[in-house]
């Protein structure tokens, strides 16, 4: 008799401990069926990722090629944020069900605050989900997931994280077109160029390098027609690296562009590839704000970290002086200063 009410209880223990890591070991979970498969394996067949909020501000990002996207078709879109969409698509995972006693705030929140994403390949919907906020210990995101071909939502929603990674994940699946534009103005290798001039109109400074072929350059003053004699082609080499990779920050929100652009550039970058590509940044001064005086405690009449800028007469953006500080180079700066300077 003893014997078998061991093995009953025994039984009931395991039965006990089963019941614990089906139902409850990560935060209640029930986790079966489809209702829950968020994550898409083979991002390389995605051809195309569609985002939209509540306010009916939508985002459409599409493969133009090997791994190249556009934004809204009409811009190309930032690598760094495609690939960290692409990996948060292919890695999300349940992390576990709601607490149920949290469950209807949780659907209210999503009905009025959640992103809707919809994922491609070719021109088949594959996956329809609702992204919500991050929980309370911001380690996890609230997502629901809804029937591709009939949009019928599932009703159970999830927490959801990529493991491995502590955070959330709503900040990646963003609304803004100018947050996803590739910020790129120029990005080659030295001698993917074949020239690179820049123009002062207001100072006798401009200069013109010509790439001729490994470690031979050609140094003149393009409005002068002056050529160098006395040529430092160790700044020269380093100089044309500055180009390798330049981005504007943001697009210039300012109710005075018409004026700025009216009035002359301190200086003009044009580039020029060796297909014969041509791009042209035209940059102009900001007039420093009261907050930068005082952090500066220097009366500064222009804006010592920012500039405006033109590109390729087109996008109309700010640039930082970290940036391009360092390829606003004198002519001088290229020249032995031993040495005859110039000569016509």
């Amino acid at each position: 008799m003893k014997k078998n009410r061991l093995y009953i209880i025994v039984f009931l223990l395991l039965l006990l401990v089963a019941l614990y890591f089906k139902f409850f070991r990560n935060g209640f979970s029930t986790i079966s069926g489809s209702d829950h498969d968020f994550a898409v394996k083979d991002t390389a067949a995605i051809t195309k990722i569609f985002i939209a909020d509540k306010a009916n501000h939508t985002v459409t990002l599409t493969r133009q090629g090997k791994g190249q996207w556009m934004v809204n078709g009409k811009f190309i879109a930032r690598n760094d944020c495609i690939n960290t969409l692409l990996y948060t698509i292919n890695m999300v995972d349940v992390k576990s069900i709601i607490d149920p006693r949290g469950w209807n705030t949780v659907i209210k929140t999503m009905a009025t605050q959640a992103v809707k994403v919809e994922i491609y390949e070719g021109d088949t919907r594959v996956r329809v989900y609702y992204v919500g906020e991050e929980t309370s210990d911001e380690l996890g995101t609230y997502m629901l997931l809804s029937q591709p071909e009939t949009e019928v939502n599932y009703k159970q929603p999830y927490i959801t994280y990529i493991p491995g990674f502590d955070g959330y994940l709503t900040t990646r699946y963003f609304i803004k077109e100018d947050d996803w534009r590739d910020r790129t103005i120029f990005q080659y290798y030295p001698y993917d160029l074949k020239s690179v001039t820049v123009l002062y109109p207001q100072v006798d400074s401009s200069f013109r390098i010509t790439i001729l072929g490994k470690n031979q350059f050609s140094f003149d003053n393009p409005v002068t027609g002056r050529k160098a004699v006395a040529l430092d082609t160790v700044a020269v080499k380093q100089y044309l690296t500055y180009y390798q990779s330049v981005s504007w920050e943001v697009p210039a929100n300012t109710t005075k562009k018409d004026s700025i652009l009216s009035s002359p550039p301190f200086a003009v970058i044009k580039v020029e590839d060796v297909k014969g590509k041509i791009s042209t940044l035209k940059l102009y001064r900001r007039f420093a704000a009261e907050h930068q005086q005082e952090k500066y405690s220097i009366d500064y009449k222009y804006d010592p970290d920012r500039i405006f800028a033109l590109v390729n007469d087109k996008d109309f953006v700010l640039c930082q002086y970290f940036v391009f500080g360092k390829m606003l180079q004198p002519a001088t700066y290229f020249l032995h200063w031993n040495d005859e300077m110039l000569k016509k």
